[in-house]
């Protein structure tokens, strides 16, 4: 099996606003305002985070933290950028009576809270442990304003959040776990969770979900996961595809019985072919679907097709002579054929992927 992935550039893409959460609180009140948040009493600046619209007239009320524009500046080169450079936010007041007010709509509250702690070296307040989501959008504002270094010394206790996620939750959390393992540089954790994507999860494309989730993902592994499921579905069909193909040929051709005599009845083809689409039928791939269209996960694809019950006739006497059509049976074949598919899967990650987040690793270990 040959799968041909065009390489391209490791760009993280960003996700579009509005995130999943913020968007299903549509149908919600808005929520009640928050308190300002005081990370430096002789802090000259004020983040305002959040306080985007969501439509329908509501909005997700704003926090206030009042920080340090230099150790804000020295965590992350997006903030040096952003209020040390030319962009509009580095504009401070013209009085002391004025505040520096900088407003950051897109960002979440709850995470730039604990980047701030972290920042101003509030220690006892960063939590010990986090869910999943809080630690993937932690992990998105820390790739935004490129800090994630910074959270190396929590690292350990927080990553037990991605333990023992079901089947039921996959095609969500999975692709979270993946980009937190990615950008906190866990290459263990990024492997098991690609091979799962790959083998164990039911469904459409995983970057439509991610798409519709507005999922953050790491460059180029769900696209790849995705093309390796859809040829590799498609292999393991055609290989079926291949054996109907040859159970109805025309007399005038070599047939598959192999006791079989020009212009002789086709018993034994029949036999076969007739339970091969039966059990395709219960599986719900009869017609073959296009790989598109599958949407079992590869690992229950292979064992609706390896579990294909194939009868054949067995042994026919006929003027005394007695034909074994035991031979006929292309089960032997065929399982080998899906497992020769299966053994020769590329892996979801490429050499460069490896590389890249091992690389990430050792900066965090840096820290």
């Amino acid at each position: 099996m040959a799968l041909v992935l065009l390489p391209s550039p490791l760009a993280v893409k960003s996700p579009s606003p509005p995130p999943a959460e913020i968007a299903h609180m549509e149908k919600k009140s808005a929520p009640r305002p928050t308190s300002p948040v005081d990370l430096d009493y002789h802090g000259d600046i004020k983040l305002r985070v959040g306080g985007r619209k969501i439509g329908d007239g509501l909005s997700i009320e704003p926090t206030y933290f009042t920080a340090c524009s230099r150790t804000l500046a020295r965590i992350s080169p997006v903030f040096d950028r952003m209020l040390y450079g030319h962009f509009a936010e580095a504009r401070k007041p013209a009085t002391l009576d004025q505040d520096w007010i900088v407003n950051l709509p897109d960002d979440k509250p709850e995470p730039m809270g604990i980047l701030l702690e972290i920042a101003h070296c509030q220690f006892l307040s960063v939590p010990k442990t986090l869910t999943l989501e809080q630690l993937y959008d932690l992990t998105v504002l820390t790739n935004y304003y490129d800090a994630t270094a910074l959270l190396s010394p929590w690292v350990d206790s927080w990553i037990t959040c991605m333990d023992g996620i079901s089947r039921k939750d996959a095609r969500v959390l999975l692709p979270k776990i993946l980009w937190v393992a990615w950008e906190l540089g866990q290459k263990s954790i990024l492997e098991d969770t690609a091979r799962r994507m790959l083998m164990e999860v039911d469904g459409p494309p995983f970057m439509d979900t991610c798409e519709d989730e507005n999922i953050q993902t790491p460059p180029d592994i769900v696209e790849r996961i995705d093309a390796i499921r859809t040829q590799t579905i498609r292999s393991l069909l055609e290989v079926v595809g291949e054996m109907t193909e040859a159970l109805v040929v025309v007399d005038e051709r070599p047939r598959w019985c192999r006791h079989a005599q020009w212009m002789g009845h086709h018993k034994c083809e029949s036999m076969i072919l007739g339970s091969i689409t039966f059990c395709l039928a219960r599986a719900g791939l009869w017609p073959l679907p296009e790989a598109e269209e599958v949407e079992y996960s590869l690992l229950s694809l292979y064992n609706k097709l390896t579990e294909l019950v194939i009868h054949d006739i067995g042994e026919e006497r006929t003027h005394d002579v007695v034909r074994n059509h035991a031979e006929c049976n292309p089960r032997r074949q065929v399982l080998r054929r899906l497992r020769g598919i299966m053994e020769e899967l590329p892996s979801s990650l490429t050499e460069m992927h490896m590389a890249t987040v091992e690389k990430q690793r050792h900066r965090l270990m840096a820290n």
